[in-house]
């Protein structure tokens, strides 16, 4: 990667860790309100908790991502943005205008989302903790 697309890249991380920072503050405001507000019946007390659960996760993701922007741009400022962590090898264009934050090559991504899939899938009686079938016998 040339420098001036690594400037692309870091304007555009930048442009989006901003963009985050806001709706992280805008998020912590609605949480603010929705702590303060009185409800009436356990319907009301129900939706409130609910809201709060999906900002909270929001909350969660935008914090993930600007975590892994940081790092993305720490990866510009030493050279090394646009390489992937598992080969090497470089990360294609494509893929880092796609995902900025990628850290994997495409085909490294695929073989771990594989890997993660085939070992979620493998679940044997040894993964099951045994008291979960003591009260069967």
């Amino acid at each position: 990667m040339d420098k001036k697309q690594a400037k692309k890249f870091e304007q555009l991380l930048i442009e989006r860790q901003q963009e985050i920072l806001a709706q992280v503050g805008a998020s912590s405001e609605d949480i603010g309100k929705l702590q303060s507000e009185n409800v009436a019946d356990w319907v009301d007390r129900v939706s409130l908790d609910d809201a709060m659960n999906n900002l909270m996760s929001k909350e969660s993701d935008l914090a993930h991502e600007l975590e892994n922007i940081i790092i993305a741009l720490q990866k510009i400022e030493k050279g090394e943005y646009g390489i992937c962590e598992q080969c090497n090898k470089p990360i294609s264009i494509e893929r880092l205008e796609a995902v900025l934050t990628a850290r994997l090559c495409i085909q490294c991504k695929n073989k771990l989302e594989k890997e993660q899939n085939r070992s979620a899938n493998q679940r044997g009686p040894s993964s099951i903790p045994t008291e979960v079938f003591e009260w069967y016998d």
